[in-house]
């Protein structure tokens, strides 16, 4: 068994400053949107979540669409800031070959309004797992750190402002 811990890092930009944007941080388990065709096929898609995940000791425990598990504990949290999790439970596809550690996402304010987002996956990969490319797990890390970037910028982005509709319905007599 390789003890050697792998690390995927992905960057994003977020539109508001990181105090705003900390509501909308969620784990891949959580996104609204939909995940890639290559994400479907690779892996396992999230069906149920219960749990939390907002305060130090919380659990979040994941079903997915192959009946396996992934849980998460939170290990670390700097409100507003910083989450980081460790994983203690996985029976999910692959759990045997490529280990799931745990990781974290942190927000980082910029002076223009805006913020930056950094999520980081730790992995082990075990004998049985050599065979499968580095590069091709990372991707697929990766993949899943984009989808979870792009929902929390969606989420953060403004609605789109209907135009005005003009009646004279409503407008008074001026008579």
């Amino acid at each position: 068994m390789s003890k050697r811990i792998h690390f995927v890092c992905t960057w994003g930009h977020l539109p508001y400053e990181a105090h705003c944007a900390w509501e909308k941080v969620c784990f891949y388990e959580h996104i609204a949107t939909r995940p890639s065709w290559l994400l479907r096929t690779v892996l396992p898609v999230p069906v149920r979540t219960s749990g939390a995940y907002r305060k130090v000791g919380d659990v979040s425990r994941c079903l997915y669409s192959d009946g396996g598990y992934l849980t998460k504990q939170i290990v670390r949290l700097v409100a507003g800031r910083r989450i980081e999790f460790d994983i203690v439970e996985q029976s999910i596809r692959y759990a045997g070959r490529i280990v799931l550690k745990g990781g974290y996402i942190e927000l980082e304010s910029h002076g223009d309004g805006t913020s930056s987002v950094r999520m980081v996956t730790r992995y082990e990969r075990h004998r049985a797992a050599r065979w499968i490319p580095r590069y091709f797990i990372d991707r697929i890390v990766k993949a899943m750190h984009e989808i979870v970037i792009r929902d929390m910028q969606a989420q953060l982005r403004p609605a789109p402002l209907r135009p005005f509709e003009v009646t004279n319905a409503n407008v008074p007599s001026s008579q």
